[in-house]
């Protein structure tokens, strides 16, 4: 479900050439961090038809709360619901902010950290040395592989609900 309260389906083959899915988390400070990079990125790859979506990797987050948080931090692309961990465990993500990149089949592409700004939990660059997420992203667009396609993303830990024995 998306923040508007709407079943939300992701993009397919005819709609784009590849899709992000950023992984967040409403209180988790170093995603918090990472909206601006977020919606610049949307801002530079959307209109070269690479679909995003933010995932709300939040077990006891609300559509009114999800909502508020998107509107506040200013996200321009879908975001939506994921309470069960059923989007994070499909692609492996594990921290949020996390990205996994997909192709318009499904594969996955890319899966780790937007860039490098934060080298540690409280090592914070002035700016990223690398930035793999667009890195992935110009690789798909010019046809070529992906130089690094996994990288180790630094942030808060998804907490994924205790499966049934």
């Amino acid at each position: 479900m998306d923040v508007l309260g709407d079943k939300y389906s992701l993009p397919g083959l005819d709609d784009c050439k590849a899709v992000v899915l950023l992984f967040c988390g409403h209180d988790c400070p170093i995603s918090n961090g990472y909206t601006k990079e977020i919606v610049r990125l949307c801002k530079e790859f959307m209109p070269k038809k690479i679909a995003f979506c933010v995932i709300y990797a939040d077990a006891d987050l609300g559509v009114d709360d999800a909502r508020k948080h998107a509107t506040e931090y200013g996200l321009t692309c879908p975001a939506i619901l994921d309470p069960k961990m059923s989007l994070a465990s499909m692609v492996g993500a594990t921290v949020k902010p996390e990205a996994a990149v997909l192709s318009p089949t499904g594969k996955l592409l890319y899966l780790g950290r937007i860039d490098d700004i934060y080298a540690d939990f409280g090592k914070k660059r002035p700016q990223p040395t690398c930035r793999e997420l667009k890195d992935a992203l110009d690789a798909i667009l010019a046809g070529k592989t992906i130089a690094v396609a996994r990288t180790k993303a630094i942030g808060c830990p998804i907490d994924f609900p205790e499966k049934k024995k």
